[in-house]
């Protein structure tokens, strides 16, 4: 029988140019926005896959990232695709600063647009009431430090 339960994990990654601006991604699945993020392989740790997938999901490798101590966010829902149904899914994401903001996204067949965006805009058209708290979370966390 499948596991009931799938774990990914991803990186909130932004980038300060001209101002602070995260990065979003449309699958081309789901036609969905969201940050770079990926199932975990086994014998992988979350920080492992979230550097996996944002560097096959985006092309930016993990010496391009600083990951921001202190902050790590789970998300819990259940999926409601035809061949995942039913199943919960628990996401975890770091906050990635892009060392080199003028880096181009290199898109995988994955995805099929880009998009950088500010916390504001990005948290307004957020369909998901869990990457809404994603985002204030990570716009609130950079605002502290």
């Amino acid at each position: 029988m499948a596991p009931r339960e799938v774990r990914a994990a991803g990186i909130v990654l932004y980038r300060t140019l001209p101002q602070l601006q995260i990065l979003l991604l449309r699958s081309s699945m789901t036609q969905e926005w969201g940050p770079p993020k990926g199932h975990v392989d086994p014998g992988e740790s979350d920080m492992e896959t979230a550097y996996r997938e944002t560097e096959e999901e985006a092309g930016f490798a993990p010496d391009n990232i600083e990951i921001a101590e202190g902050f790590r966010m789970e998300l819990q829902y259940t999926l409601n695709q035809p061949f995942n149904a039913g199943k919960r899914k628990t996401a975890v994401y770091f906050l990635g600063r892009l060392r080199n903001p003028e880096q181009e996204v290199k898109l995988s067949e994955e995805h099929t647009a880009f998009e950088w965006l500010g916390f504001g805009e990005a948290i307004e058209t957020a369909i998901f009431d869990n990457y809404k708290a994603l985002y204030s979370k990570a716009r609130d966390f950079l605002k502290g430090s």
